[in-house]
C-alpha cells in the first residue's frame, strides 16, 4: 500500500512538473493580443512621424547616405523632385533603405507612393521597402498601417503640377514566423528546451531556425 502511494505521488509530481513547464513556457503567449495592439499603436505613431519627416524640407541631403541629416522631400510645401530623386537613389539599395529607417527612427518596414487623380501610381513605382505598390499584396504581415496625405507634385517640372495622394504604408513581418521569440527565450532561459522537444518537437525546431534558441541552425540538434 505504501509503495502504491509512493508511485501515485511520483506520477502526480511528474504531471505537475510537466504542467508547470508548459505554463512557464507559454505564459507570455496570453499577452499576444494586447501586444499586437501595442505594436499597432507604435506603428501608427511611426507612420505619422515618417509622414512628417517626408513632408518637411529636411536638411543635409548629401549626407543622408551616411546616416546624417534629416530626410525631407519638400520645398515650400511642394514635393521637390530633386530631393525625391536623391531619396530614391538612397533607398534603391538595401543598405540605403536601412539607413532611411534609422533616420526615420523606425524598426518597421515602410513604403510610400503617389497616386494621381485617375488612380494611377505616379512613375509606376513606390519608394522604400517594396519596388511597386502591387507588391504589398504579397507581403505577409502581422500588422499593417496605411495613411494618405494630399500633396502637390510637379512631376514633369513644367511648373504646372497637380495635387496627388501620397500613400504611406508600414508593416511588420511577425506573421512570417511560426514561433514566438518570448516562448523560445523562456524555454532556453529555464532549460526547458528538452521538455519542449518532447511536447512539441516542431516548435522547438522552429525556435532554433527562427531565433537561434533551443538549438543551432542548420542542424538544430537539441543542446545538451
Amino acid at each position: 500500500m505504501k509503495k502504491r502511494g509512493q508511485f501515485w505521488y511520483g506520477d502526480f509530481m511528474i504531471a505537475m512538473l510537466v504542467m508547470i513547464v508548459i505554463g512557464i513556457i507559454f505564459a507570455n503567449t496570453i499577452v499576444d493580443i494586447p501586444q499586437r495592439e501595442n505594436n499597432l499603436d507604435a506603428m501608427i505613431d511611426d507612420g505619422v512621424n515618417i509622414a512628417n519627416f517626408l513632408l518637411s524640407d529636411g536638411y543635409d541631403m548629401p549626407n543622408w547616405r551616411n546616416g546624417n541629416g534629416r530626410i525631407g522631400i519638400t520645398t515650400n510645401n511642394k514635393i521637390d523632385v530633386n530631393k525625391l530623386d536623391e531619396y530614391s537613389s538612397l533607398v534603391d539599395t538595401n543598405r540605403g533603405y536601412l539607413i532611411s529607417k534609422f533616420l526615420f527612427g523606425t524598426d518597421y518596414d515602410y513604403v510610400f507612393y503617389f497616386e494621381d487623380k485617375d488612380g494611377n501610381v505616379v512613375n509606376g513605382r513606390s519608394y522604400g521597402g517594396v519596388a511597386r505598390s502591387e507588391d504589398l499584396e504579397t507581403v505577409s504581415a502581422l500588422n499593417m498601417f496605411r495613411m494618405i496625405r494630399i500633396v502637390f507634385l510637379d512631376n514633369n517640372q513644367d511648373e504646372k503640377g497637380e495635387f496627388v495622394k501620397m500613400h504611406i504604408v508600414l508593416w511588420d513581418v511577425g506573421k512570417e514566423y511560426t514561433t514566438s521569440p518570448r516562448v523560445c527565450q523562456n524555454a532556453q532561459s529555464f532549460n526547458f528546451c528538452g521538455f519542449l522537444n518532447e511536447l512539441v518537437p516542431q516548435y522547438r525546431v522552429g525556435c532554433c531556425n527562427e531565433w537561434r534558441l533551443c538549438g543551432e541552425p542548420p542542424t538544430c540538434i537539441l543542446p545538451p
